[in-house]
């Protein structure tokens, strides 16, 4: 059985799967891995590249699925891994060079966690790898009864993330901890949410995972027209929250926790949508209305006048005056 599976959702990243691929390959040490390709429908040349490294690489599979997004894609990676531990990758993104001789020893000399989280670089277009600088790890173990403390920490060190985490996988098929398949923007902010109520100790390792690409062209994070689908997106995942709170299976105080990280998330999105564009914010406004519950909370929106006001405007006069008027103002 692999030490580690490596969990790769491919879908028309062409240009980026080799390089990928490459930082997983070349790791230092035994082959004690499996790295699970997952074709999520890619209309490029995507799964005939996936099958070539399938068939020259030891330790690379693929696995070729209809298209479902990222959640449902990761999900079926970890259907099939068999690992002991879960790793993430994204495929225009690549693994740190020495991250799994590094994990190995980690794993070793700080034992009895199910939940490891550690850094990452940034991948600016020039090729230069920066540090984020809003970004606070500190080494070492927390332990915390409280949910929102467990939260703080997480965010404070990596924020939502998971292609910086190693996760046990017999301790995420205990607890059917995976993605929720219909959140199709952002799926790990979610996810990490649902850890964490599973979770009372994390350790934060000082090793970095990933080189993360940044500004990617046409990726759901810098294309504008992208908007109705974050926020479709937000919708289910604020959906899946309450029916948690709903159900009894986190109590009142966790949930307002979530309800504050489900808000810190959905402000700056929704300020995004004040886009000279009227067919684009119409196409936002189904989605926004579904979240009216996160209008007066979150904990960002409190730190700037304007974003307040833009909270206040929201819950006086609905979203399609405040994105109107939002965007007229933007454009003088």
């Amino acid at each position: 059985m692999p030490l580690f599976s490596i969990i790769v959702p491919v879908y028309n990243v062409q240009n980026y799967l080799s390089a990928c691929i490459k930082s997983v390959a070349e790791q230092d040490g035994p082959r004690d891995w499996e790295c699970i390709l997952v074709d999520d429908g890619s209309t490029d040349m995507g799964p005939q590249l996936c099958d070539t490294f399938a068939a020259e690489i030891p330790g690379v599979r693929v696995i070729h699925r209809e298209n479902g997004g990222l959640a449902a894609a990761r999900n079926t990676g970890l259907g099939a891994a068999r690992g002991e531990w879960i790793l993430f990758l994204d495929s225009d993104d690549a693994m740190a060079p020495g991250l799994l001789a590094a994990l190995r020893r980690a794993l070793k000399e700080h034992p009895g966690y199910d939940w490891y989280v550690g850094k990452h670089l940034e991948w600016q277009p020039d090729g230069k790898l920066t540090e984020h600088a809003g970004l606070r790890l500190l080494p070492g173990p927390f332990d915390s009864s409280d949910y929102g403390e467990r939260l703080r920490a997480l965010y404070t060190a990596g924020h939502w993330s998971v292609w910086k985490y190693c996760l046990r996988r017999a301790w995420l098929a205990e607890h059917n901890l995976h993605f929720w398949p219909d959140v199709r923007w952002a799926e790990d902010w979610p996810f990490d949410l649902w850890l964490l109520t599973k979770c009372q100790g994390i350790y934060f390792l000082d090793i970095v995972f990933t080189h993360y690409r940044v500004g990617r062209q046409g990726s759901l994070l810098t294309d504008a027209k992208n908007l109705p689908k974050r926020f479709k997106a937000l919708a289910a995942a604020q959906r899946h929250l309450a029916a948690l709170a709903a159900a009894g299976h986190i109590d009142s105080a966790t949930y307002a926790v979530m309800r504050d990280a489900a808000a810190d998330v959905f402000w700056p999105q929704a300020r995004t949508a004040a886009v000279p564009d009227a067919a684009i914010r119409k196409k936002c406004l189904k989605y926004l209305r579904q979240l009216r519950p996160l209008y007066a909370h979150g904990t960002e929106v409190n730190t700037r006048r304007d974003w307040r006001m833009f909270q206040t405007m929201m819950r006086l006069c609905g979203p399609r005056f405040t994105l109107w008027a939002a965007a007229r103002r933007k454009k003088g």
